[in-house]
């Protein structure tokens, strides 16, 4: 059956069914009267006309003039790269260099800077620059699709999760899945933060001028003994990828001109909970409460769902046979994200302690001559970290706000409306610690150590001769320092999240309206889905009410595990159903 959508006054809404007055001007006009087409909605089919005022909210890091920006930086240091080594290569045929010296303590401060660190510094930024892009593209990609004119299946919409995953898998998913803003964003990121800092440290190399003889002890006839240059192979590969780069962002730029259909940040669970306020859509998520990702999966896989105005709606059943229904395993699988989950941690860990060892070894023994032979490995093992480390910072800020609510009852401020996901790169230490929150503060601090880890690694890559003992004892041990905390930091996150404390990753949309599709504390929330993030804490921080994750009895009077107010039956303990063990007359329907 399809029911046609027009533009009529509300129908059917919370505010309807719980007696909330509101003003006609207070009421936007939604989908038409779904009550005449009756209460059985499950293969009926909804469509919505084109929304002339479709908003286009995004980030400051998804606005042209910022992708833009990328565009024209990536362009400038493939620029000025070719140029060095133009530079270098006529010099060299002279036989000198960009820098000639016959002893590193010869070299300036500030030239010596510009030689040894400023090229990776400049590198890790512009990683920095292009991993704020890629996340948010990630993060917001599920919204993107909701806003098609016809909407989107729910493995491509409120299923979908790029955000948890490693940065080396988003590619293969997202050319799977035909996302093509997120294929191009994650590789081009991928380029940026990885091959070409690793490519541009080899690129730079010091060699002894052929001109002088083997003994050291003898003057060359030019008066300098060694000099800098560019070396052709590996400064032709970064100029490439800096291209490649470049040629990305200008497909994504095409990308983003698609609306978003967001009015303002969907932030925390607030922000989600207020977009289901006004349709059906709750009723998908009846007897899901425990529920796995793949259980919501494969509720969800025949009906698609669209974004019209500031809610989420059911949009065209389809017929789907293909079903990815296994059988239940004894004990409920860990639902923390990979990277969280206790032999995974284990193994990052461990593979961190491995390395710890090898800086010192590689910096002051024979060792050194793998670091000489492989130039660009030192950088490669510090992105691989970093990207790492990456995951496991956003995988904390995910988790924060439900663990804070396993936790409660606490106030909005620390969980409905919480979300550090979106806090810009660098801000998350000073941010986390004046809520309090030290944990996040650490991680995000380590992020910035990851950073720094790569400019202090490709120090380890000096020839005999050419390095300034300080600068090299300084970067060697400052890289075990950082490499330490890293490894303090992630047993902190071990031991704070090592046990389950929720059902399933939080991670999605349809995972948040699992939550909350029975709970009481949705009556607040009607009539706020235009609401920014901070008339919202406004509103709820009027209420002053607690909110908790954990058993309580639902709007329709029955025990659910729920995200809601107080009061509540009882806490979610991992792997134990209050449901069965306190109530097993209550039937769970919805499989």
């Amino acid at each position: 059956m399809i029911v046609s959508v027009r533009e009529l006054s509300p129908a059917v809404d919370l505010s309807s069914l719980e007696g909330h007055g509101g003003t006609p001007e207070e009421e936007e006009p939604d989908p038409a009267r779904l009550k005449k087409a009756g209460t059985n909605l499950v293969h009926r089919s909804f469509f919505f006309p084109t929304d002339p005022e479709q908003p286009d909210w995004k980030p400051f890091s998804l606005k042209s003039y910022y992708i833009a920006m990328l565009t024209v930086v990536s362009l400038v240091l493939a620029g000025v790269q070719e140029y060095l080594y133009q530079r270098s290569h006529r010099l060299e045929k002279e036989g000198r260099g960009l820098v000639n010296f016959n002893d590193v303590d010869e070299i300036s401060t500030l030239l010596f800077f510009c030689w040894k660190y400023l090229p990776t510094m400049v590198m890790v930024a512009y990683g920095v620059l292009w991993q704020i892009t890629d996340f948010e593209v990630k993060r917001l990609e599920p919204y993107y699709q909701l806003s098609q004119p016809t909407g989107s299946t729910a493995a491509q919409s409120l299923n979908l999760d790029y955000a948890t995953l490693w940065s080396y898998t988003v590619p293969i998913k997202a050319f799977k899945y035909k996302h093509w803003a997120v294929f191009v964003s994650s590789v081009a990121s991928i380029l940026a933060t990885t091959a070409a800092p690793s490519l541009q440290s080899p690129s730079i190399d010091s060699v002894e001028n052929p001109k002088c003889n083997d003994d050291p002890g003898t003057n060359c006839p030019d008066d300098f003994r060694y000099f800098i240059r560019i070396k052709a192979v590996w400064s032709r590969l970064v100029t490439v990828c800096l291209i490649l780069v470049a040629l990305f962002s200008i497909v994504l730029l095409i990308q983003l001109r698609r609306k978003s259909g967001l009015l303002s940040d969907p932030h925390g669970v607030a922000g989600i909970a207020a977009m289901a306020t006004k349709s059906h859509i709750l009723r998908d998520f009846d007897g899901m409460d425990e529920a796995l990702h793949d259980d919501i999966h494969e509720k969800l896989r025949h009906r698609r769902y669209i974004l019209y105005k500031s809610t989420i709606w059911q949009g065209e059943y389809t017929k789907n046979e293909t079903s990815i229904r296994t059988d239940k395993p004894l004990k409920p699988p860990n639902p923390n994200p990979i990277l969280l989950r206790p032999p995974f941690l284990m193994a990052f860990m461990i593979s961190m302690a491995v390395f710890l060892p090898f800086i010192p070894a590689i910096a002051f023994t024979n060792l050194n001559i793998i670091a000489r032979k492989l130039p660009w490995l030192p950088i490669l093992l510090a992105t691989s970290i970093k990207q790492l480390w990456t995951t496991l910072e956003f995988d904390v800020k995910l988790l924060h706000p439900f663990r804070t609510l396993a936790t409660g009852p606490a106030p909005a401020s620390q969980t409905l409306t919480l979300d550090y996901r979106g806090t810009p790169y660098g801000l998350l230490p000073a941010q986390a610690l004046l809520n309090g929150h030290s944990l996040v503060a650490l991680v995000g601090t380590g992020s910035i150590l990851a950073d720094i880890l790569t400019i202090t690694l490709a120090s380890l890559a000096l020839k005999a001769g050419t390095e300034s003992p300080r600068s090299f004892i300084a970067s060697s041990v400052l890289s075990i320092v950082i490499v330490a905390v890293l490894i303090a930091v992630a047993f902190l996150v071990f031991l704070r999240h090592r046990t389950p404390f929720m059902p399933r990753q939080p991670a999605t949309i349809a995972s948040i309206l699992a939550f909350v599709h029975h709970s009481r504390m949705l009556d607040d929330f009607v009539g706020t889905e235009r609401y920014s993030n901070a008339r919202m804490q406004e509103l709820l921080a009027a209420k002053n009410k607690r909110y908790a994750l954990g058993w309580f009895k639902g709007r329709d009077s029955r025990p659910h595990c729920a995200i809601d107010e107080e009061p509540m039956l009882s806490r979610y303990v991992h792997g134990v159903s209050y449901l069965q063990a306190q109530a097993p007359w209550e039937e769970n329907v919805g499989f």
